[in-house]
């Protein structure tokens, strides 16, 4: 990943160095309580149930790409920007984002930054907290031939995880990226993802990161 931090990601595109619910039915044997019979209108109940909770992801998706992310990460739009130039195309986070720099589903993104820089939509992450974001970069690349392989839209991608990585400067811990394979047999592409994780749990976002990936479809 370059330096200059996650935002400087952001606005070029990762450049990835070449290589880069369970559901608890619980039934009681015992016998139901006896209710007291001077109780008018009393009656026992010889069952009982216990709601399932509600999906754990939910569909999600932009720009031709679809995939399921975690209920708690909520969906940004970034700023507009200028299709001929490289920027995110979508935000997924645990944590509110700016304003000005991001906006939530339903209301119109902001108009593009004057200066056609990106602007960083969120400062620190909170401790558990997820920063995603799909990028469209500005040229198609070559898609890295190391790395830890992971089957995405059909194909092998590779996995870039990088301890703090480029993620630091928004307190991250983590830096996960990866170069999406798209139209195969193609080895090009130009669609990223990077993603800034933040312990103490870390294993648990990294599952759920990799799931994320696993799920998408480039149309």
């Amino acid at each position: 990943m370059p330096t200059g931090g996650v935002w400087a990601t952001m606005a070029s595109g990762p450049r990835l160095r070449p290589f880069l619910v369970v559901t608890v039915l619980i039934a009681s044997c015992a016998a139901p309580p006896r209710l007291p019979t001077d109780v008018p209108g009393a009656t026992a109940s010889s069952t009982s149930s216990v709601q399932p909770p509600g999906p754990s992801t939910v569909p999600d998706g932009a720009a031709g790409i679809s995939f399921e992310r975690p209920v708690n990460w909520n969906r940004w739009q970034p700023n507009e920007r200028d299709p001929l130039v490289g920027g995110p195309i979508i935000y997924l986070s645990t944590d509110p984002l700016r304003e000005d720099c991001a906006t939530l589903p339903g209301a119109s993104p902001n108009p593009m930054n004057p200066a056609g820089v990106t602007c960083a939509p969120l400062a620190v992450l909170s401790p558990n907290g997820v920063f995603v974001a799909w990028i469209a970069q500005r040229l198609l690349g070559r898609l890295p031939t190391s790395g830890e392989p992971i089957a995405i839209n059909g194909s092998t991608a590779r996995l870039q995880i990088e301890r703090p990585g480029s993620c630091a400067d928004i307190g991250a811990g983590e830096t996960i990226s990866v170069l999406m394979p798209i139209g195969q047999p193609t080895p090009l592409s130009n669609i990223a993802v990077v993603a800034c994780l933040r312990g103490p749990d870390l294993s648990l976002a990294e599952g759920q990161v990799r799931a994320m990936l696993t799920s998408a479809i480039v149309r």
